[in-house]
């Protein structure tokens, strides 16, 4: 850690008017399906700012040992209305439903914005091929198109549907079209007591297309065909009770989990396998 505690005295001693903040997410897993294991994670964000411009340091996975690395690193700024961003960093196709983050990659930026409607230009440090995604936002919808020149631009669209917040994501790939929908709500009962309502369909031509491990129905990279999924989370006095109905790839996964502080206890069973129990600690600091 000395390297990584290094960086964070020097974004200290930058400047007398520098902002400095340090943030952590840690993660600890106990599961047990048949033998116990004990698995843990740790994500560290350094942030340092001065003069309207911002600098992350992201140390990521850590789980203890002599590995450490800085897997992001990247600096955010803006001039005459211009914003930039360049460094070592994942980008997001979409709000999450169909893909995960990419790996982290040496690429910049910049973008601007003027009355609802926005361009950013990217490119790949030493590729000469940039991208161009594009935002509009209009009577209630917000549409984003990223990669906006190419045959497999992902658009995702987010709007508010008879009080159903609802996102939809769509891209056509070489093998086929791949679309997600999401619906969400809540309903309250009383000032104490409220219950949070998802709905997710997916429709997977392409599967190498879909990539999220850890999404709203958990791993659905292997997915092909439909799948679909609901989830329901009502605040208790004991804590948060979460069920989930997962179907994909023509078979059913039932998950039920009771989360109190920092613990999230919770069972999860899919059809032909056996059940898998587990306790977790999320800790955020």
């Amino acid at each position: 850690m000395n390297k990584n505690l290094l960086i964070a005295a020097l974004f200290a001693a930058t400047s007398a008017n520098a902002a400095m903040t340090i943030t952590g997410d840690y993660e600890g897993t106990l599961t047990d399906g048949g033998a116990a294991t004990y698995a843990q994670d740790l994500d560290l964000t350094l942030v340092g700012s001065t003069d309207g411009a911002k600098v992350t340091v992201m140390l990521e996975d850590l789980t203890g040992g002599t590995a450490v690395s800085t897997n992001q690193v990247f600096v955010e700024t803006g001039f005459e209305g211009l914003n930039f961003k360049g460094g070592n960093y994942k980008s997001q196709n979409g709000s999450g439903l169909m893909q995960t983050t990419s790996a982290v990659v040496n690429q910049f930026e910049a973008g601007f914005s003027v009355a609802g409607a926005g361009i950013t230009l990217g490119q790949t440090s030493g590729d000469g091929n940039a991208t161009v995604d594009t935002s509009l936002e209009i009577a209630g919808l917000n549409v984003n198109v990223q990669n906006a020149s190419a045959t497999d631009r992902f658009i995702t669209v987010v709007t508010n549907f008879f009080g159903f917040g609802t996102t939809v994501e769509t891209q056509n790939t070489a093998t086929g079209r791949n679309t997600a929908l999401a619906l969400d709500t809540s309903i309250a009962f009383d000032e104490s007591t409220d219950v949070a309502l998802t709905g997710v369909y997916m429709d997977v031509k392409d599967s190498v297309g879909v990539t999220q491990d850890d999404g709203i129905l958990g791993d659905v990279s292997d997915a092909s065909g439909t799948v679909k999924g609901a989830v329901a989370s009502l605040n208790t006095s004991i804590g948060a009770v979460t069920g989930k109905y997962i179907n994909k790839n023509d078979l059913n996964t039932y998950v039920g989990e009771l989360s109190r502080g920092v613990w999230t206890f919770g069972h999860s069973k899919t059809e032909n396998v056996d059940g898998v129990t587990t306790a977790e600690i999320n800790v955020t600091f």
